[in-house]
């Protein structure tokens, strides 16, 4: 018969024992397994990027299928990214509004850093939440046709580049190919030298379907990542639009139906010549064109 003192020896140890587990497990969990999910998710087996670009042809194919009707089917079962962006973010608003971005963790790491985002619509929230992210890395240079309301104005202001000490700024501005200064029309090209800027970084644009005007535009000037929500009345307007941007080196890398009006989705592209700035080093094969 084991003695009283024995048995709160064994007591003792099983507590001690029991505690070292659960510090050891605490310890695994929060750093192994952490930088375990973390090797997973950077790198893709390369028979998945095989396999992405088995199908590519087959996607060409049913591509010419798509109709010119409000049928978006073909189009949205067919599409998937065409580059693999290890920290694939939704910034702003969790509902409509939020943007998805490719690695912007790797903005921070950017010389220089310029946001545009053409339509604001008094809600900047993007704007805010996107700077917040980065660490105020960068410049923000906001547009719409419409002048904001006081409230709105103040908050882009107040979007701060803490480095360099300047402020976000809202300019009234419709953009177009056929610019008139007096009407605060102006091309793309016009709203960088205005601001002495070389290349856009990140593009936000809503502009409610005046995108297919402005598209020429829209590729006139360097960039890396455009933003986009498309407004596409037929499925066909939309896939031209989409293989516009891709015969201008833009790889999709994500695309998200809009639940409320499925006729609009946000589509999200990164310009071939800034995929080392952004840690992209995935590319599954481009097939819009």
């Amino acid at each position: 018969m084991r003695s009283p003192n024995g048995n709160i020896i064994v007591l003792i140890c099983l507590i001690v024992g029991f505690g070292l587990i659960v510090i050891n497990f605490g310890n695994y969990e929060g750093l192994s397994i952490k930088t375990f999910q973390r090797n997973v998710a950077s790198k893709v087996h390369p028979e998945t990027i095989q396999y992405y670009q088995s199908q590519i042809q087959a996607r060409k194919n049913n591509l010419q299928n798509v109709p010119d009707s409000a049928d978006f089917g073909i189009l949205y079962n067919v599409l998937v990214p065409e580059v693999f962006c290890s920290d694939l973010v939704r910034v702003g608003t969790v509902v409509d509004g939020g943007k998805w971005i490719c690695n912007p963790v790797q903005v921070r790491n950017l010389d220089k850093c310029t946001v545009y985002a053409l339509g604001v619509n008094n809600d900047p929230s993007f704007e805010e939440d996107f700077q917040k992210f980065t660490h105020q890395k960068c410049f923000l240079r906001s547009f719409d046709k419409d002048m904001q309301n006081q409230n709105t104005l103040d908050r882009i202001k107040n979007v701060n580049d803490r480095i360099k000490n300047v402020n976000g700024v809202f300019k009234k501005a419709l953009i177009t190919s056929k610019p008139d200064h007096s009407k605060d029309m102006y091309t793309f090209k016009d709203l960088l030298q205005f601001f002495g800027d070389s290349k856009i970084d990140i593009l936000k644009i809503d502009i409610e379907g005046f995108e297919f005007e402005i598209k020429e535009e829209l590729v006139s000037v360097p960039m890396c990542q455009i933003l986009i929500e498309v407004h596409g009345k037929t499925s066909r307007i939309a896939l031209d639009f989409l293989i516009f941007l891709s015969k201008h080196g833009f790889y999709l890398f994500s695309y998200e139906i809009n639940g409320f009006w499925h006729d609009l989705s946000e589509y999200s592209f990164i310009h071939e010549s800034c995929l080392n700035d952004y840690d992209v080093n995935v590319v599954y094969g481009r097939y819009l064109s």
